[in-house]
């Protein structure tokens, strides 16, 4: 408990979003206060809850009202990490960087494992030497902490934005999710169109192997040597 001389401190919570998608970024997020009644009182909710019009406007007042930091991280990043260490410890080291940014008295992190307890001394031992703040992650803490589910709405726009911007530069591949049938007709045309995958694709991602072994690879010998 607090003494009564000394200020609370700030409180986080962090969480991602797009952890799944084999299109685009994933983004990771932390919204710190010293006043979580407030945001109770802005209605903050995890982002799956919300429509895209009332998780802009909640985005606008939590960045006006909590210190925010959002991190994007590239498909490169979570090839590699895929490839070396899974995503729990990228997210891991995300998370990490994040705390350290802000420097909150206390972290509540959307554990992505069951034991939370494992995963919250991993994050604070990844802390720069001096840094106290307590790490505490549960799973499920954006249904539950209200920094957690600020932090899953600025998490959900970050990549939303992204995907915009992707979309922009591809044209229509959808919301990036396997699940979403635009994004797997989108890939199956600009694999056969240009006999690779589209910028901003996860390879690592077993969604493109079945999409291979649906589509056979074009090569210069399907075309022939003339024009006849």
């Amino acid at each position: 408990m607090n003494d009564e001389n000394t200020a609370p401190g700030l409180v986080a919570g962090l969480d991602e979003a797009g952890r799944g998608p084999v299109l685009g970024p994933m983004a990771v997020a932390i919204v710190a206060t010293d006043d979580e009644e407030a945001l109770r009182k802005l209605g903050v909710r995890d982002s799956k809850q919300l429509s895209p019009r009332r998780r802009g406007e909640l985005a606008a007042a939590i960045r006006q009202s909590c210190e925010c930091a959002v991190e994007l991280i590239e498909p490169e990043t979570i090839d590699r990490f895929v490839a070396e260490g899974g995503l729990n410890r990228l997210e891991e080291r995300a998370f990490a960087r994040l705390i350290a940014q802000l420097a909150p008295t206390v972290a509540f992190v959307d554990s992505p494992e069951l034991d939370g307890e494992k995963v919250g001394a991993r994050i604070s031992g990844r802390l720069p030497p001096g840094l106290e703040c307590q790490v505490i992650a549960i799973t499920k803490a954006d249904q539950k902490i209200p920094a957690a589910s600020a932090a899953s709405i600025l998490a959900k726009e970050a990549r939303e934005e992204a995907m915009v911007r992707l979309r922009a530069e591809l044209g229509e591949c959808g919301s990036g999710y396997p699940s979403d049938e635009r994004t797997i007709t989108f890939l199956k045309v600009y694999r056969r169109e240009h006999n690779e995958w589209p910028p901003g694709t996860r390879k690592s991602w077993k969604t493109l192997e079945r999409l291979e072994r649906q589509e056979p690879r074009v090569t210069l010998d399907d075309f022939g040597t003339d024009n006849e």
